[in-house]
C-alpha cells in the first residue's frame, strides 16, 4: 500500500508547526543545559579530587598487599620454626625417656649392688664376730700376739 499523497498546501502549515515545536524543544533543552551547567561545574571539580582519592587508595592497597605478603612470609617462617621446634621437642622427649629408662636401670642396679653389699657386710660382720675369727686373730697378724686387724 502506498501512502496517500498529501497536497502541497497542507504541507507548509504542517512543516511550520513542526518547526515551531522543534524550536520550542531546542529552547527547553537550552534551559535544561543552563540549569545543569553549575552542577556540571561542581562535578568537574569533584573529578580531580576523586581521582586523587582513588590514587591514594590504590597506593594504600599496594602497600597493604606488600605488608600482607611480608606477614604471610613471616607466618610461613613461624610455622616452619614451630614444626622444627615440635620435631626437636619430640626428639628431646624421646631422649629424656631413654635417659630416664637408663637412670631407672642404673638405680635398680645400684639398689641390687647395695643390697648385695649389705649381705656381704652382714656376712663379714658375722664372720668377724665368730669365735673362730677371734681365736685365729694371732695368725692373721703375722705374729704370735693376738691382735685384731679390724681394730
Amino acid at each position: 500500500m502506498k501512502p496517500v499523497p498529501t497536497e502541497p498546501s497542507d504541507l507548509v502549515p504542517r512543516l511550520r508547526q513542526q518547526l515551531i515545536l522543534a524550536q520550542v524543544r531546542i529552547m527547553e533543552l537550552e534551559d535544561e543545559r543552563d540549569a545543569l551547567k553549575p552542577r556540571l561545574a561542581e562535578l568537574e571539580q569533584l573529578v580531580p579530587a576523586a581521582q586523587s582519592l582513588a590514587d591514594r587508595k590504590l597506593d594504600e592497597a599496594s602497600h597493604l598487599e606488600k605488608v600482607l605478603a611480608g606477614r604471610t612470609a613471616q607466618w610461613e617462617n613461624l610455622e616452619q620454626a614451630h614444626r622444627l621446634a615440635g620435631q626437636e621437642l619430640e626428639s628431646t622427649r624421646a631422649a629424656l625417656a631413654d635417659a630416664t629408662s637408663r637412670a631407672d636401670q642404673a638405680q635398680a642396679s645400684a639398689q641390687r649392688l647395695e643390697s648385695a653389699l649389705r649381705v656381704i657386710d652382714a656376712e663379714l660382720s658375722s664372720i668377724k664376730s665368730s669365735r673362730s675369727w677371734r681365736w685365729t686373730a694371732w695368725l692373721r697378724s703375722g705374729g704370735g700376739k693376738s691382735a685384731d686387724p679390724s681394730a
